[in-house]
């Protein structure tokens, strides 16, 4: 019976206490400029680059074209009140950056492996900083291709296509196989 009382009489005071923290103080603040907003909670976009759902809108769009996009994506980002942007870099395999463990990815210039003549993800990250939004880089490990189970479709130093014996089809899909310890390794690079 007292350790009832003594849990509702707990309860009653924390109820007491989030009464008198005023209401201004819980809400979603203005960043400073400059300011990265994370000590209090996250409020994220997810941007996926798979198929050009999201960004960049279509394969091999220029250069200029590509930064004007997610330069607006993120204004439109700030301006829901986020605080982050957690973006898709690594969409099958394959890099928004510069990898030694994959090649350029085909959602930017349209030709997997060929250079997009600038830094994606250096760019990216540093609009994001400039709105004071979080960059959380998001990448599937495992996903080779999403259309096909063909390796020849893939560019010559892919890593797949060096080690085919890592790879495995599932639907109309292939993966690297989590269950060899070469692959394994390779995707913990």
């Amino acid at each position: 019976m007292l350790k009832k009382i003594s849990m509702t009489v707990l309860t009653l005071m924390l109820m007491f206490v989030f009464l008198l923290i005023p209401s201004s103080s819980l809400a979603a603040r203005p960043v400073p400029k400059g300011k990265l907003e994370s000590t209090r909670e996250m409020r994220a976009v997810w941007i996926a680059s798979v198929y050009n759902l999201d960004w960049p809108s279509k394969k091999g769009l220029p250069v200029a074209e590509q930064k004007k996009e997610f330069i607006r994506l993120l204004d439109e980002i700030k301006a829901m009140n986020m605080n982050a942007v957690i973006m898709q870099i690594k969409p099958t395999a394959d890099a928004f950056y510069p990898s030694a463990y994959g090649p350029w990815s085909e959602y930017l210039t349209g030709t997997q492996g060929k250079d997009p003549g600038y830094d994606p993800l250096e760019f990216m990250i540093e609009e994001a900083h400039k709105r004071g939004l979080e960059f959380h880089a998001w990448f599937n490990p495992y996903r080779i291709t999403m259309n096909h189970t063909d390796l020849s479709r893939l560019s010559a130093d892919h890593p797949a296509r060096q080690h085919p014996e890592w790879t495995i089809a599932y639907g109309n899909q292939l993966y690297y196989n989590p269950g060899i310890p070469e692959a394994q390794d390779f995707i913990a690079l």
